[in-house]
């Protein structure tokens, strides 16, 4: 990722988690818009397999956020022992987006899922995934922990490189 100075990096690193924040919305709120108007019927509406499918959905959803969370620990440790800030905050751009990209394939599983069934717990749980969403948000403070930035490299990181200017 190339950029010039860090409120460059953080505009567009912002711009990108909330592009993809906006389009699993969109497409959710488009589903739920349609299945409350009546244009579109749940297709699967014995309970039963309503039920099962809420829990699997469920089980899998933690599953894949426990699983990208082990691997997104391990590479930010591994990115925190980078020299230089540069390098360490272009390695961070790729675990956020892996974090993104997780992110909007769950939520486009939870809109089939409330296409499919219409059942409102797929709503609870996209809601729970856009708060999940909220916490992982990459602000200064949370890239200086998860880098194990120290010193001149955390202070530049958390005001944007406003400390150094003359």
């Amino acid at each position: 990722m190339n950029f010039n100075s860090l409120k460059e990096y953080f505009y567009t690193l912002y711009n990108a988690c909330l592009l993809r924040l906006l389009i699993a919305m969109t497409l959710f709120l488009a589903i739920y818009y349609m299945s409350l108007s009546g244009m579109v019927s749940p297709y699967i509406q014995e309970e039963s397999l309503v039920d099962f499918l809420r829990y699997s959905y469920l089980a899998l959803i933690l599953i894949t956020l426990t699983i990208v969370h082990l691997e997104i620990s391990r590479r930010l440790k591994s990115h925190s022992q980078v020299v230089g800030l540069g390098k360490k905050l272009d390695q961070y751009y790729f675990v956020v987006r892996l974090r993104m990209k997780t992110f909007l394939l769950i939520s486009f599983f939870l809109a089939t899922g409330f296409f499919f069934t219409g059942h409102e717990w797929f709503t609870i749980y996209f809601a729970i995934m856009v708060i999940w969403f909220l916490f992982q948000w990459p602000s200064p403070g949370r890239v200086s922990i998860q880098l194990q930035l120290r010193g001149d490299e955390r202070k530049m990181v958390m005001t944007k490189g406003e400390a150094f200017k003359f």
